[in-house]
């Protein structure tokens, strides 16, 4: 005897089959990562170039500073003594700018032969526009030194 072929109940449906192409998460991802890449992309561009025009400023800026910057005196007055050799310096600041400004001002001690025998930085702060400021400083040298010595403004920032 054969048996029956069972029937479905009432209201039973047969599973639909699975639907091709992409799921709405799938779509969601897709666009959310491309617009990622796209702003990322250009971002990227904006922020190199942004930091290329700040490095020009700010190479502009130091060297529009070094102009107002000069070395006024250089004297060795201690340069031959055994301990605590040392040599002051002072530096004059006229600020032409519109804008205050601190200077930053790298001085080197060099000796007869050029050889560097000390350095320092010194630093002017807060010079108003159209102000003049002097500083003092003074350079241990790290060595005694015979003979002439010279000051040399090495850097302004």
């Amino acid at each position: 005897m054969s048996q029956p072929t069972p029937t479905p109940p009432p209201g039973y449906a047969p599973v639909p089959p699975p639907k091709k192409g992409m799921s709405t998460g799938l779509k969601i991802f897709l666009i959310i990562g491309g617009l990622a890449v796209l702003l990322c992309g250009g971002g990227l561009v904006a922020c190199t170039a942004l930091v290329g025009k700040a490095a020009d400023d700010i190479s502009k800026s130091q060297d529009a500073k070094a102009g107002h910057v000069e070395l006024k005196s250089c004297e060795a007055e201690s340069a031959g003594d055994e301990f605590l050799a040392n040599v002051k310096f002072d530096v004059e600041v006229n600020n032409t700018s519109k804008d205050q400004n601190t200077y930053l001002v790298d001085v080197f001690v060099l000796d007869a032969k050029g050889t560097r025998v000390g350095n320092t930085t010194a630093i002017v702060s807060d010079v108003r526009p159209g102000q003049k400021a002097v500083e003092e400083g003074m350079v241990v040298l790290s060595q005694k030194v015979t003979g002439d010595v010279s000051c040399k403004i090495d850097k302004v920032s």
